[in-house]
């Protein structure tokens, strides 16, 4: 690692009325190192982000930002570029009806004597993949590109002008463990080729295997700075969350030798769109209350496998709810039959953000809070703000709007609205994506309790550690079927990755 300084960030602090975001911080980033940047949701990480990368003006903190040896201020996002801060966001954003080769450069289109080009295009953007060794089909539209080219092409989007510093927000969040291992070998060779980057991440393994140093932030203030040698992830998740993780989530669990619930039989089911992947002779069992984790790759199937228990994917084959066979279904029907799913995509398909908290956690369940088709609001109001208290939803107000709280808090609130209705199964997609590790202790709490009330519970998570810890049998599913099945204590993550990417079979 070099020992030339390429970023300073002094004193820099950051008000937004009485809350301070960030508190007198003062940060080093080295030429060509891996930095990751850790903290939970809140610590002041994404307030960092943006006034580093132009989203926020220079200006409307205090502090100084000094690049290579000179005090920059930055106006916006383009103004930022320009200076070298290339940045990958957590969200992907990508238009579908566009190539691959016209996302990437979105917003940054080379053009010759100021006329487009489609063929130019191109042809720059297969020179960058091939230059930082990025898996992407340029000349296609991006809407044949699964979640992790996506992804992909995000990163390759943040270097298309050659940065000489790049700021990764989160971006293995939607990668399988195969594909961030491919992320880590692109990391690796942009430092190689003397490109700082700014890691942010929750996934401390990633933190240990890729980076050089480490930075913990918690209430706006730098709390923890770590070289390499000295990395341990007990100091790390101390630091963020002031305690240590407990170990409970591994607390050996007794044989369920409940009925089952919910049977599928041979279940197929066509493609529901270009990211998604057909199933066939889907074959699995839940008893009543337990915790069946669906494991495989990103793109396996198992997203969709929770669609068709939800009524959200037709399907052919037998469903068998509590001894009854379901031939068809639809989203209504299994909500009433007790089923809820929580969506891997809170804000497009989860959260209503033209609604407050109390609304948010009430949605779909109104019935319960009327008589003779009239709204009874005060009992609605109560019963939504006991379930937040319940699940320790963080807010000073819960008349307020889901955008203003942290990504911890939003998966709590859509947990709040499913349990509100006393699910029979709850179906969780990625249930901690995006969550600080410190809302993940609090997401495997509610979990627990939700299986010791009798509720069964159907968890996907790409997290193979997490979902070890978490359930009672694995099913895994590999391109578009079931392939092995195991209670907990008669596997590990390799059998998973074996199965997974078909060395067993």
């Amino acid at each position: 690692m070099s020992l030339n300084k390429i970023l300073e960030v002094q004193d820099l602090s950051k008000s937004f009325g009485n809350v301070d975001a960030l508190q007198k911080v003062n940060l080093t980033f080295f030429e060509a190192e891996i930095h990751a940047v850790l903290g939970q949701n809140g610590a002041g990480k994404s307030t960092l982000v943006k006034l580093l990368t132009g989203l926020y003006e220079t200006k409307s903190a205090t502090g100084k930002l000094i690049m290579s040896g000179k005090e920059i201020e930055l106006r916006s996002v383009s103004d930022a570029r320009n200076k070298g801060i290339g940045y990958v966001p957590q969200e992907i954003e990508i238009v579908d009806n566009l190539t691959v080769a016209e996302n990437i450069f979105a917003g940054q289109l080379p053009t010759h004597h100021n006329i487009f080009s489609l063929k130019n295009t191109i042809k720059v953007a297969q020179e960058l993949v091939e230059k930082y060794e990025l898996n992407l089909p340029v000349s296609s539209f991006a809407s044949n590109l699964s979640t992790a080219q996506r992804q992909t092409t995000m990163i390759a989007r943040g270097l298309a002008s050659n940065p000489s510093i790049l700021i990764l927000d989160e971006p293995t969040t939607s990668l399988s463990k195969e594909d961030a291992e491919v992320l880590a070998r692109t990391m690796r060779t942009l430092r190689a080729k003397n490109v700082t980057m700014i890691y942010i991440t929750h996934r401390i393994p990633e933190v240990m295997n890729l980076c050089d140093r480490a930075t913990v932030l918690r209430d706006g203030k730098v709390v923890l700075e770590l070289d390499k040698k000295e990395f341990s992830s007990e100091k790390i998740i101390n630091s963020m969350i002031g305690r240590l993780l407990s170990a409970d989530v591994n607390v050996k669990k007794e044989k369920n030798k409940s009925k089952d619930i919910l049977v599928l039989e041979n279940i197929s089911a066509e493609r529901k769109g270009p990211q998604s992947i057909a199933l066939t002779n889907i074959n699995l069992k839940v008893k009543e209350g337990e915790i069946v984790g669906l494991g495989g790759l990103v793109g396996s199937g198992r997203s969709e496998v929770l669609d068709v228990i939800s009524g959200r994917l037709p399907f052919t084959g037998k469903m068998i709810w509590q001894d009854k066979v379901l031939t068809s279904t639809n989203p209504s029907e299994m909500r009433k039959n007790g089923i809820f799913y929580l969506t891997e995509d809170r804000k497009r398909e989860g959260l209503l953000f033209n609604l407050n908290l109390k609304k948010n956690v009430t949605a779909g369940s109104l019935d319960l809070f009327s008589k003779f088709g009239f709204l009874n609001e005060n009992k609605e109001s109560d019963i939504a703000v006991a379930s937040m208290k319940a699940l320790s939803v963080k807010t000073k107000n819960f008349s307020s709007e889901p955008s203003n709280l942290s990504g911890g808090n939003q998966q709590k609130l859509l947990l709040a609205r499913a349990l509100i209705a006393n699910p029979k199964i709850l179906l969780l997609d990625e249930p901690t994506k995006g969550v600080d590790v410190g809302a993940r202790q609090e997401i495997y709490r509610i979990i627990r309790e939700v299986q010791q009330s009798g509720t069964s519970v159907i968890v996907v998570s790409s997290d193979l550690d997490e979902l070890l810890a978490l359930v009672d049998r694995v099913i895994v599913i590999s391109d578009g079927t079931t392939v092995d099945e195991f209670e907990r204590a008669d596997g590990d993550e390799s059998r998973i990755l074996k199965y997974g990417t078909g060395v067993s079979k």
